[in-house]
């Protein structure tokens, strides 16, 4: 007698791991907001504390930089063609000097572009943030066997509507107003603004999730796509209610997915059978020292500055480096364009 097939899992990895790192990495994001919370001065403009600073820089050398280690031991030293397949030239490494290059300019002309280039800085990371939680939605729904583009539309218009909202709500509040950077909304159109985005998330949360329930566009089936929908949109949320300052959010949301990272290269290269860097001791170590190159001066360095001309080289420095693996980070995970890196998760799940 036959036995019945095994249903493919609907987990990336599997059920615990996906619990633990994928959804449940969450928690560290929660940790730091406390930190940030509790360590941050209560009126608004006055800046980060001697405690939030610290915070800041042991998250980027502990969490940002070994993840973006991670990117390039899992691309630029990868010993096969299929993990390097999708780098950009060597042209790339020139983001490094646009942040230098816009502070030099601003401080030659007085033109006030360091504001707008950090305006677009914060900007590029928050996309890059939501479009990695966005690729592991559409993981869970290629493991789960659905591809309706409809659905998948649906599925991106939750996403996007959850985390859009609350970062538009902050860049209409006094904390944005007292950030420096640039403003689109006079100041006395700001409340009736803020007021009108509310009710208009409310209306397309609501029309999103009737159109889930329905079942029209796709069959509704409860699954681990659901829950990332709504950890990430509830702790964006939470996070730009709570928190006044743009490093601190940017610190705080992005630990969810430097963990997230972690463990989804760990995942890629158990697929092809190696561990990235050779062994943990060396992955670590060596992204830890990636962490204090880049955060060293992009902090202590920026806080120390005895110029603001030498804080904003410091920090477009630093801006660049990120710039880089988001360039970088955007290409190689690629699964629809890249069949190597489908095949090895696909292996990895099956090995899970």
């Amino acid at each position: 007698m036959r036995s019945a097939p095994v249903a493919p899992s609907p987990w990336i990895i599997s059920r615990r791991d996906d619990l633990v790192w994928l959804q449940g990495s969450v928690l560290a994001g929660v940790a730091l907001l406390a930190v940030f919370w509790l360590a941050s001065p209560r009126q608004e403009g006055a800046g980060l504390g001697a405690a939030a600073l610290l915070a800041i820089l042991l998250w980027g050398v502990l969490f940002d930089g070994t993840h973006v280690w991670g990117t390039y031991a899992r691309s630029y030293l990868a010993p096969d063609p299929g993990s390097r397949a999708m780098l950009p030239g060597r042209w790339s490494w020139g983001l490094l000097a646009v942040g230098p290059a816009v502070a030099l300019l601003d401080a030659a002309v007085g033109s006030g572009l360091f504001p707008c280039f950090l305006l677009a800085a914060y900007l590029w990371a928050y996309w890059h943030l939501v479009r990695q939680h966005y690729g592991f939605l559409m993981l869970y729904r290629r493991r789960a066997g659905e591809s309706d583009p409809r659905g998948a539309r649906l599925d991106a218009a939750l996403l996007w509507t959850g985390c859009l909202y609350p970062y538009l709500r902050f860049s209409l509040g006094e904390a944005y107003a007292l950030s420096g950077l640039p403003t689109v909304v006079p100041p006395t159109l700001a409340g009736p603004a803020r007021l009108g985005l509310d009710l208009a998330f409310g209306l397309v949360l609501a029309a999103l999730a009737g159109l889930v329930g329905s079942g029209r566009l796709e069959p509704f089936r409860p699954g681990p796509k659901h829950l990332l929908i709504m950890l990430v949109s509830t702790f964006h949320i939470a996070v730009f209610a709570l928190l006044g300052d743009l490093l601190a959010i940017l610190a705080t949301l992005t630990i969810f997915h430097n963990l997230q990272y972690h463990r989804i290269v760990w995942h890629y290269e158990r697929g092809l059978g190696r561990t990235p860097s050779g062994t943990l001791a060396r992955y670590l170590a060596l992204g830890i020292a990636l962490g204090v190159l880049w955060y060293g001066p992009r902090v202590l360095g920026a806080a120390l500055a005895p110029t603001d001309l030498a804080r904003d080289l410091l920090v477009g420095l630093g801006w660049g480096v990120a710039f880089h693996h988001y360039l970088v980070d955007g290409r190689i995970w690629r699964v629809r364009r890249s069949p190597a890196v489908a095949r090895a998760l696909d292996a990895a799940a099956a090995r899970a």
